[in-house]
């Protein structure tokens, strides 16, 4: 059981190998192992012959997948197995007329389908809201396809299953999701979600006519005068509209004390929050709404700095240093808080006049995020790694241009860490010998990608194709420097069991 699960392993690792030979694919098709199936199918630029050699294999859910994806031409779809056309229309190859046709398939979850894509047509859509089915109506009315015209009408449904989807499509007037939340709608619902397949009527269709109003809230084109009445409502429905850059300042005013801290997180974030009341927010008792503050693109840069001198640093760049003008850069990279200069080292695009000045910035963090930086020259490197020591070896390993013999010399660091090797071992450049080193790392994770790199040597690559972890020789078979001599035994093995 465990040698056939280990060959198991290793023939998903071929399946995604790209040096796989065109023969060689043939051959692992004829495997017939689903696992190994569908990850062929998921390759990169098959050709239309593999496409065929997958389909021939004759797996209904396998040729369902690659029809929906859109790699097998409508020409060569097995039309005459069950579901075929569904999958066709689903995946962009189908012509209209066959919309229309699987518009009127008899299995009600068929018609559901094709009445929640994006891409149905429109006379389609407009079909498919007369359907007897009240979750095919329902996601038609909520498709962006459906014509605008038609959702007034909807509108008055008498399910407030079907009146939540039209306060859900993208298109509904400012004026229909006024009406929507003022009261679910008239005339009165008579139906909702809990009895809309029952004989008899629910006596009371609150709950559902809330579900309206709640929809409504949420959509971006309701006019924000008619929120008043969802200011206190649950922090899953404030939240959904309290990033809204068009509420009124009475109503920012409002959220900024909301009793929620996810919901002062999102007002934090908004950029159209005045400056006072951004100030009065960074005094939060909540570390993630003082954070929020540092990624909203409208905060001052002295409330930035005094800020990030005492947060978490954010992982990605900040958006209001992301617009900063020359100047503001130049200021925030001379800053006397480190963070402030880390905040730059992050930033997407950066003169390399600073890219040099921060390369040689003695803050630890600065140097972590400088050192990664295509723009930074790769001779710089080895000074950053000498002065700042481990801490900064991860990043140097990320820069694309770091030398080989930087590489090897911080995975020979006695004090390399997991992240520092699974960098090194990923790294394009790394060598044979250092990749060895990395090899003996108690971490299967880095192990593995020690065992992917096309430099690693060839009688070590081959020995882990035997490795008793399955996942490990896995990995050796994605190898694109795997022998084809190789691929062709573990195949030939394979076909024998």
């Amino acid at each position: 059981m465990g040698e056939s699960k280990q060959l198991h392993d290793v023939l998903l690792g071929l399946a995604e190998n790209l040096a796989l030979p065109t023969r060689l694919f043939v051959r692992l098709v004829a495997n017939g192992d689903e696992d190994v199936l569908f990850t062929l199918a998921d390759r990169d630029q098959l050709t239309l012959p593999q496409v065929r050699d997958l389909v021939a294999v004759g797996n209904p859910s396998l040729t369902g997948f690659m029809v929906r994806v859109g790699l097998v031409p409508w020409s060569e779809i097995p039309k005459e197995q069950p579901g075929r056309l569904l999958d066709a229309v689903l995946g962009g190859i189908a012509p209209a007329a066959v919309w229309r046709a699987v518009a009127t398939d008899p299995d009600p979850e068929a018609r559901r389908e094709v009445a929640y894509a994006d891409d149905a047509p429109a006379d389609v859509i407009t079909f498919l809201v007369r359907d007897l089915d009240l979750e095919v109506v329902a996601s038609a009315a909520a498709n962006p396809n459906l014509p605008p015209e038609l959702l007034p009408h909807l509108a008055r449904h008498p399910s407030t299953v079907v009146r939540q989807a039209v306060a859900e499509n993208e298109n509904a007037s400012p004026a229909l999701l006024a009406a929507l939340l003022a009261d679910g709608g008239r005339p009165a619902p008579t139906r909702c979600g809990a009895c809309h397949r029952r004989e008899v009527a629910c006596a009371d269709h609150a709950p559902g006519v809330r579900r309206v109003r709640l929809a409504a809230a949420s959509h971006p084109a309701v006019p924000p005068a008619g929120l008043s009445a969802f200011l206190d409502a649950s922090e899953n429905t404030v939240t959904t509209f309290a990033a809204r850059t068009d509420l009124p300042v009475s109503f920012l005013n409002r959220l900024a004390t909301h009793p929620c801290d996810d919901v002062r997180t999102v007002i934090a974030a908004n950029p159209a929050v005045p400056e006072t009341l951004l100030r009065t927010l960074a005094a939060d008792h909540a570390p993630e709404v003082r954070r929020a503050i540092v990624e909203n693109p409208s905060v001052p840069l002295d409330l930035l700095t005094t800020l990030v001198a005492n947060e978490r640093m954010p992982g990605e760049p900040v958006p209001r240093v992301e617009s900063a003008t020359d100047l503001e850069l130049r200021t925030l990279a001379s800053s006397r808080v480190s963070q402030a200069r880390a905040l730059v080292a992050d930033r997407t695009q950066l003169p390399r006049v600073l890219v040099e000045q921060l390369a040689t910035d003695p803050d630890i963090a600065v140097a972590q995020r400088i050192a990664a930086r295509s723009e930074l020259a790769p001779e710089r490197l080895a000074e950053i790694a000498e002065r700042h020591g481990p801490p900064v070896f991860a990043a140097v390993a990320r820069h694309p241009g770091c030398p080989s013999a930087l590489l090897h010399w911080m995975a020979a660091h006695p004090a390399g860490t997991r992240r520092v090797l699974q960098e090194i071992a990923s790294h394009p450049a790394a060598r044979s010998e250092t990749l060895l080193l990395c090899l003996d790392s108690e971490h299967l994770d880095t192990r593995r990608l020690v065992a992917a790199h096309p430099a690693l040597a060839l009688p070590v690559l081959e020995s882990l194709i035997d490795a008793p972890d399955g996942s490990l020789a896995q990995a050796a078979a994605t190898n694109p420097a795997l022998p084809e001599r190789v691929m062709e035994r573990l195949i030939t093995r394979a076909l024998r069991e």
